[in-house]
């Protein structure tokens, strides 16, 4: 056995599985540094070194059935793999939850679903009409998910341009800036999120500062405490309709695909403990 062929907690055929992950290894249109495709196999790497115990949440992993479904072919076109992640999705009866890959992966994800709120942890607003001239490119994953009509909050921005960021307030798209995390904590994030009974939770590893993260494509300072996840995933888990973990560049130290494991675990751990 190959310890980056599967998930740790992977214990589940597909059929009967609470929660299915999958990888899609695309990172075709990266503009800094490039290696998301290779980080399904690195965070699976990783997951080996987690125990199958949550500690926080008091919650043992062979309690949920969790299948790992492998990867996604991402040959083609970004056009093609978002038809291949839709046939893909035909099959899913379970909590999706899929290993990028850059950010685009998720509107590839997302556009198969309905009836959600969207919320990103990111640097970046991604709220770009087109860049590099390609309107699926990751800095624009958040305008492409804006135009499906599902409401959107954004935590942990800092970094972008004037154009989005007007755009993020004539579209009613709820930003919460990393130094207002930072200064105040969740609590306004958590209240935000109240109303909505369906989230998708979609985790861009670059909205945690690279102190925690240092293998990103687009690495930005100031940023985020792993905590101010977990702290807003206590509370909204048993609303989590899927979710998402993207832009992991492998370190050679480990640390950056070790902590997109742990988010996977704990997210799982947070949506499973919920009443």
């Amino acid at each position: 056995m190959h310890i980056d062929s599967f998930f740790a907690i992977s214990n589940s055929d597909f059929e009967d599985a609470e929660y299915v992950i999958f990888g899609i290894p695309f990172d075709g249109t990266q503009s800094f540094k490039s290696g998301s495709r290779f980080a399904p196999t690195a965070i699976r790497e990783a997951s080996w070194n987690m125990e199958d115990y949550s500690v926080y949440f008091d919650l043992s992993f062979d309690e949920v059935k969790v299948c790992d479904a492998g990867n996604i072919n991402v040959d083609g076109s970004v056009e093609e793999v978002m038809g291949k992640v839709t046939k893909f999705f035909r099959k899913i009866k379970a909590v999706p939850v899929a290993i990028g890959g850059e950010h685009s992966i998720s509107y590839m994800v997302v556009r198969n679903m309905s009836n959600f709120c969207y919320l990103v942890f990111d640097a970046h607003f991604d709220l770009r009409d087109s860049f590099d001239g390609n309107p699926y490119n990751h800095a624009c994953n958040t305008r492409r998910i804006q135009e499906l009509g599902v409401d959107i909050i954004q935590v942990g921005v800092r970094s972008g341009t004037r154009e989005e960021r007007t755009f993020a307030e004539e579209k009613g798209i709820e930003v919460f800036y990393s130094w207002q995390i930072l200064e105040n904590g969740v609590d306004d994030v958590i209240d935000a999120l109240e109303d909505y009974r369906n989230i998708y939770l979609s985790i861009d590893i670059d909205a945690f500062d690279p102190s925690f993260a240092p293998g990103v494509s687009t690495p930005e300072p100031f940023g985020l405490h792993p905590i101010h996840l977990l702290k807003v995933i206590e509370e909204i888990g048993g609303r989590i309709i899927g979710f998402d973990v993207v832009e992991v560049i492998p370190d050679s130290e480990k640390i950056t695909q070790s902590l997109a494991a742990k988010l996977i675990c704990e997210v799982i751990a947070a949506r499973s403990v919920s009443p």
